[in-house]
């Protein structure tokens, strides 16, 4: 395929993305959300939404649990990004395959969580991936994984492997910190990901899917600095728990938010960079609410750019996010809250 074919490819790739993205929710489905009572309600929701229905199809003939809602949402999520890795050419495939690589890592920490506290983390079905999310990685196996020596078994030839090996172990429990594993997997993913984009990738789009990389790892740098004051860490502990790969938030500017005498300057001094000025202004909610507003602005902006991957990478980030949204509605009616309080 020469490059005009791969070019003109990408372009329908992304009108297909851009018209599956006009199916998410809209604002008079999502304010019939917030107004919602009970979990009828909400699937009555989910059936009447083009993006959610066969959720909704899913949830109405099995038994309503945390499990159940969440793998019936994924679901949704990886047939469009099924739907839309079948017609990429092989150069946007390569990209593509980088979310089967975050799914693999979501999956390994939910077998760290499950050793940990087995009641709060019940076991979920690899058979509900879809099979391109099976490939190549041992998501059954990381499933079953009862013991560390388990799960390291299980991502064996994998990316992960050499960040679980580099991991301190508790003497008692023989499992490293939630906090370290986290960090040490997502240093990896979003290092093997910029490599891929600095050398691999030499599509239409490496400019746009370059900021974009760049941007997500400094949106979860922003969150754990936010959170990392609450605690009072200090500079030279906190490197430690963040992401090596910076884009806007370099760690001259990491060193200053943890240094600022209250929140008010630490917001003051990431505005003041490229990623941070897509943080909202007059923001009530919590900082971890404030990071997905300024993700879902800056995705939706990429989403009507160029009709390239970039977009197609925006629409499948905005409906994941979109689906972290349904679950913690249903988590709000299950306990009584407003689904209004937790859809931001």
């Amino acid at each position: 395929m020469n490059n005009a074919a791969r070019r003109a490819l990408d372009i329908a790739l992304a009108a297909e993305a851009r018209g599956m993205y006009a199916g998410l929710l809209n604002a008079e489905e999502k304010q019939r959300l917030a107004q919602a009572h009970s979990m009828p309600e909400l699937i009555g929701v989910l059936t009447r939404s083009a993006a959610w229905h066969d959720a909704a199809l899913i949830l109405q003939s099995e038994e309503l649990t945390d499990i159940s809602f969440s793998e019936a949402v994924e679901r949704c999520v990886y047939a469009d990004f099924e739907k839309l890795y079948r017609f990429a050419n092989d150069e946007s495939r390569e990209f593509l395959n980088f979310i089967t690589l975050d799914v693999e890592l979501e999956a390994i920490m939910k077998a760290l969580r499950r050793m940990m506290y087995p009641a709060a983390e019940p076991r979920t079905s690899s058979e509900s991936l879809p099979p391109r999310f099976r490939t190549g990685h041992n998501l059954e196996a990381l499933r079953r994984a009862q013991s560390w020596d388990e799960l390291r078994a299980a991502v064996r030839g994998s990316i992960y492997a050499p960040a679980l090996d580099s991991l301190k172990l508790d003497e008692r429990t023989g499992l490293p910190s939630l906090s370290a594993a986290v960090t040490a997997l997502e240093s990896r993913f979003f290092g093997s990901l910029a490599e891929y984009m600095k050398k691999g990738y030499t599509g239409p789009a490496k400019k746009e899917l370059t900021e974009a990389v760049a941007f997500r790892a400094d949106m979860l740098n922003i969150s754990y600095l936010l959170r990392l004051r609450r605690f009072g860490a200090s500079p030279d502990k906190a490197d430690g728990l963040l992401l090596s790969l910076r884009g806007a938030v370099t760690a001259s500017v990491e060193r200053q938010v943890l240094a600022a005498g209250d929140d008010e300057e630490a917001l003051n001094i990431i505005r003041s960079t490229k990623a941070g000025r897509w943080l909202p202004r007059d923001f009530e909610g919590s900082p971890e609410a404030m990071v997905r507003a300024a993700q879902t602005a800056y995705f939706r902006k990429v989403l009507h750019g160029p009709l390239n991957l970039a977009a197609v990478y925006a629409f499948l980030t905005l409906k994941e996010y979109e689906g972290d949204m349904l679950c913690r509605v249903y988590a709000a009616l299950k306990y009584g809250l407003p689904p209004a309080d937790y859809m931001d």
